[in-house]
């Protein structure tokens, strides 16, 4: 980290963004016995994109030999054997009970202060996160904040414009205190430089290996979803505010004024607009929250991926779906424009405009050679995304604050007091 800019709260500053291409092949080394404290907010495996990655960074943890321990807002969290799990008291919100905002307690800080950790990794810029940091400054124990959720992006969605404006310098000052910031897409440490904070490590989304693939494609499935010979076009995550799907529907709408073209429209998720989507597309399946094969049967069995979102900070299910072999028609606003340009595996249309969505998607779906093109060129390029090597990245920066922190004058005081080095 240069020391020669610095933030405006006086710590330094990452100097430009590095990518994760540009790491090292290898950072295992040094990394048994670490100790990590993560606070991962929610923590329900494969809830959304972001719970997926925190599990998936936990599991090459243990690999690696570190030892880990998770709080979470989360009243009934998934377990990891080996990981112990420390619940912080939340309050739920009325719009969307899964998601907490939490409070910070004395509790906590003795339960980190009892666990001794070389590094605390936040994911959530709530009050429990800016107080955890707040503690490691106190310690001198290194912070690393990965980026997740563009929370702004979801306010200024509710036009909440007077949290919003607030929030912004708060995060500012949040992201900017953090020894390493990571960001899961080169798009979303744009978006932090502009926010202020310059110098996010990217970060990226793995797959699981064979997890995905065209082989799952399934006639029953299409059988029991009425799909006949038509195409479908599928969403796959949150039904929430903060996705566009109002876009999906109209999408949908545009398609039921076509003669003799109607694609069938499937939306696998949960979440508080489902009652409504329902409402808005009476003729759509809605087969509910998949996961597993499941998942990757419904993604293989279906034509094309329809993901309107503006918000998103990199877009698992995009990835998903093109090695599924599904197109992926997205926003040109978010991260997932970043996963399409750069494997040519879909179009990408203007935000928000339900009319240019509609014709990308009805481009592909009556232009065989077209789609086939497409389709191919996102197979090819998805291929090698794997966990082990994106999480590679994040190891590597453990070890590196770490290491720096025990050349720390205070790793004496803390080793005399009956820590041994590195634990």
């Amino acid at each position: 980290m240069s020391t020669k800019s610095r933030s405006d709260t006086g710590r330094p500053r990452r100097p430009s963004p590095r990518k994760a291409a540009g790491r090292p092949a290898s950072s295992s080394g040094g990394a048994a016995g670490l100790r990590v404290a993560i606070y991962a907010g929610m923590f329900i495996r494969d809830y959304d994109g972001a719970t997926r990655t925190i599990f998936k960074l936990i599991d090459h943890l243990l690999l690696e030999k570190v030892e880990v321990r998770v709080w979470t807002f989360t009243s009934r969290p998934d377990r990891i054997p080996g990981v112990r799990v420390h619940k912080v008291p939340a309050i739920p919100f009325s719009f969307y009970p899964d998601y907490k905002f939490a409070l910070p307690s004395p509790e906590i800080f003795g339960q980190i202060t009892e666990f001794h950790p070389d590094i605390i990794h936040v994911t959530v810029p709530d009050a429990v996160g800016l107080a955890l940091e707040g503690y490691a400054r106190m310690r001198h124990i290194p912070v690393v904040v990965s980026y997740h959720t563009n929370f702004l992006s979801y306010l200024d969605e509710r036009n909440i414009w007077y949290l919003s404006r607030p929030w912004r310098p708060i995060l500012r000052r949040f992201y900017g205190e953090a020894d390493s910031l990571l960001a899961p897409s080169e798009d979303s440490a744009s978006f932090l430089a502009g926010l202020g904070v310059p110098g996010a490590v990217v970060w990226g989304r793995g797959l699981d290996p064979g997890g995905f693939s065209p082989a799952f494609r399934s006639r029953e499935l299409r059988r029991r979803w009425g799909a006949g010979k038509r195409k479908i076009i599928l969403y796959s995550g949150q039904f929430a505010w903060f996705k566009d799907l109002e876009v999906f529907a109209e999408v949908y709408r545009h398609f039921q004024k076509e003669d003799g073209f109607r694609p069938l429209f499937v939306l696998i998720g949960r979440g508080p607009l489902e009652s409504k989507l329902k409402e808005w597309m009476p003729e759509a399946v809605f087969p509910g929250y998949l996961k597993g094969r499941e998942l990757s049967s419904a993604y293989a069995s279906s034509d094309l991926f329809l993901y309107p979102s503006t918000t998103e900070t990199f877009g698992n299910a995009v990835q998903e779906a093109m090695a599924s072999g599904l197109p992926a028609v997205v926003s040109d606003r978010g991260g997932c424009r970043e996963i399409v340009e750069k494997t040519g595996g879909g179009l990408v249309a203007r935000a928000k405009d339900a009319e240019s969505f509609f014709q990308c998607c009805r481009r592909l779906l009556t232009n065989e050679d077209f789609y086939r093109r497409i389709r191919n060129k996102g197979r090819a390029g998805i291929r090698g995304r794997d966990w082990e090597s994106v999480n590679r990245v994040v190891l590597g920066e453990y070890i590196r604050l770490a290491s720096r922190n025990r050349l720390r004058p205070s790793s004496a005081s803390r080793s005399a007091s009956g820590r041994s080095p590195g634990r």
